[in-house]
């Protein structure tokens, strides 16, 4: 098989399986399997092209035969490609998970759920793949359009509030977006990220492409739910069907990070924009301490996972501004394990809602006692988030903190650390108030957990396997961190990105 299949393969994948998912509206099993097999199918693809870029470095084609920068490009390093095979590892688990009628009611299922569902995927997998700026804002669209329709299926009060305003933060993200691309392609003359990093070189566009860089700044930030852009998220992610909740909420901040990652990289190198570069270290530090002083004063698990997950887009953030190659791969490492712990606690968190009823912490007693697989999943990955020796999140926030160290940001460091114990400290409220307090037997009846696991196995089985590649990670750290110290430097290195795309 060519090498530009395995390229291809993702996307084309969760295309043709949304499409066939609208052949098939009226039939929700067979949506399942195809959602299911699609995902499998393109996790498959994914994996074989990690292997790939880990003997080839990089992989270009040239959609149509129009070579660069005329044509069609689509990139792919090693930065894209773990991306691109957690994407779809994280599409095959919330397949699964979506398989309880208690987290999806067949009337979402059918009105749409699945399709939007690929359909968002294919976004992601695009905005990873695309080496053009303005498919970038094509494949933002096709995310957009999705996600909207996931968060407002069913059309509830508070889910069409929070879908307008996700829709309409996210809308003002894309028009200053497209007017960056406006900016740099009437003083370039190109929309291809190889092209205009070559011709964003000239000093004399120097005050032309800093205006660009902001506008791609904020662009970004508000799709990464960076400060002051954050304020969305919260308003937004507590409102559908936890399965939707948990795959928007595992990838589409990352996206934005991603871009933010390679804009500030390849375009605007951080080393030849230094006001550029502490502004992106100040809203990473706000960001963090905004987000956990959020988590600690909210009621609503959900709330709780929202408000930490803006804390954590701080360190990603962080990894950037420092601009070392340890940075980043420590930046790319912790996104990859956030990716994985965010989408699974909210996992747990809607088998939580499920039982109890509700997901005020306030109204949920005595858990610990009757349900312990499920105490065990929230504690394993609680501390995960937290960052605790030995789990995956130590491993990101270690190289984090020893790249701040290295270049004397002695005040982020301190930030970071205070968060992570603030981020302890709003689990283990949840933990304490609905875990070890005992319940009013006259209130509330919880059932027995081995029937409850029986009946809404899909569930807790998509939490399992995310919650076992998390302790591969954990427990056997070396290869992705050799991986991602790779995908590091290469994407310090744009000269090797022009070349690849440009042929020279």
């Amino acid at each position: 098989m060519q090498v530009t299949y395995y390229v291809i393969g993702p996307l084309l994948i969760f295309m043709l399986s949304g499409m066939l998912c609208l052949l098939f509206n009226k039939y929700v099993k067979v949506q399942r399997f195809i959602a299911v097999a699609g995902s499998l199918l393109a996790f498959v693809f994914a994996v074989m092209l990690v292997s790939v870029i880990d003997r080839l470095d990089t992989v270009v084609m040239q959609l149509g035969g129009w070579e660069a920068p005329f044509g069609i490009t689509l990139f792919v390093d090693r930065l894209a490609a773990l991306l691109l095979c957690i994407t779809a590892l994280l599409a095959l688990a919330v397949s699964v998970f979506s398989f309880a009628e208690d987290v999806l009611s067949s009337r979402k299922k059918r009105i749409g759920f699945y399709p939007a569902f690929l359909f968002m995927l294919a976004g992601i997998s695009g905005a990873f793949l695309t080496g053009d700026l303005f498919n970038l804002y094509v494949w933002f669209e096709v995310m957009l359009i999705s996600s909207f329709v996931l968060i407002t299926l069913g059309s509830k009060k508070d889910q069409l509030q929070g879908g307008i305003k996700y829709v309409v933060i996210n809308f003002v993200a894309s028009s200053f977006l497209l007017l960056a691309i406006g900016i740099l392609y009437g003083t370039t003359g190109n929309t291809n990220l190889a092209a205009l990093s070559e011709s964003l070189r000239d000093p004399s566009l120097k005050a032309i492409t800093q205006l660009a860089a902001v506008l791609l700044l904020v662009s970004f930030g508000i799709k990464s739910a960076l400060f002051p852009f954050y304020f969305w998220l919260p308003s937004s992610y507590h409102t559908p069907p936890i399965a939707i909740t948990a795959i928007i909420a595992g990838l589409l901040t990352k996206v934005g990070v991603y871009t933010l990652i390679r804009t500030f990289t390849l375009l605007f190198p951080l080393q030849q924009h230094h006001l550029i570069q502490q502004l992106i270290l100040v809203l990473s530090c706000i960001t963090m301490i905004i987000g956990v002083l959020g988590a600690i004063n909210q009621q609503d698990i959900r709330k709780i996972l929202a408000f930490n997950l803006i804390s954590k887009i701080g360190f990603m953030v962080f990894g950037l501004a420092v601009y070392t190659p340890i940075a980043i791969c420590g930046a790319i490492f912790y996104m990859l394990h956030h990716i994985l712990v965010k989408t699974n606690l909210f996992f747990v968190a809607g088998i939580i809602g499920k039982i109890a009823g509700s997901y005020e912490v306030k109204k949920i007693k005595g858990l610990y006692d009757h349900f312990s697989l499920l105490s065990f999943l929230f504690m394993i990955l609680s501390l995960t988030l937290v960052g605790i020796p030995p789990f995956s999140g130590f491993w990101g926030k270690f190289m984090l903190v020893d790249a701040g160290l290295k270049v004397k940001e002695y005040l982020p460091i301190s930030i970071m650390l205070v968060t992570s114990l603030l981020t302890l400290y709003s689990m283990m409220l949840i933990w304490k108030k609905c875990f070890l307090s005992e319940y009013a037997k006259e209130k509330q009846q919880l059932p027995l957990e081995r029937v409850y696991v029986k009946k809404h196995y899909h569930m807790y089985l998509a939490s399992v396997f995310l919650l076992l590649i998390t302790l591969w990670i954990s427990f056997s750290p070396t290869w992705l961190i050799d991986y991602t110290r790779k995908a590091a430097e290469q994407v310090l290195q744009p000269a090797n990105y022009i070349n690849a795309v440009l042929k020279k």
